[in-house]
């Protein structure tokens, strides 16, 4: 369910996007909502840290595999930006929703 509050920026990851994606700066925090798989060949493993980088930053969600065709919710605020890390996935289709804070 979507709070009628609650809107966000859409980030596509396909397959030429796959790895490491960062939302925000360490300058402008994110706030992250979730993440939509759509219709793909292999689940999609997703880690995500806040912070730049994969494994410098507090850990949010350490390892969760997304089901094809659904919306996983992942409300977080990320003081330093977030940083989504996309593994174990043949040719990924993910929407992932977040906002900018702040000022850069």
């Amino acid at each position: 369910m979507q709070w009628t509050t609650e809107a966000g920026v859409g980030l596509r990851v396909t397959s030429t996007q796959t790895g490491v994606v960062t939302l925000g700066t360490s300058t402008r925090p994110a706030i992250l909502l979730g993440i939509l798989v759509g219709s793909v060949l292999t689940a999609p493993t997703i880690q995500v840290w806040q912070g730049q980088v994969t494994g410098a930053g507090q850990t949010i969600i350490g390892a969760i595999t997304c089901a094809a065709n659904a919306f996983t919710r992942i409300p977080a605020y990320c003081s330093g930006g977030a940083t989504v890390y996309v593994s174990a996935c043949t040719l990924p289709d993910l929407t992932i929703y977040w906002n900018p804070v702040g000022s850069a």
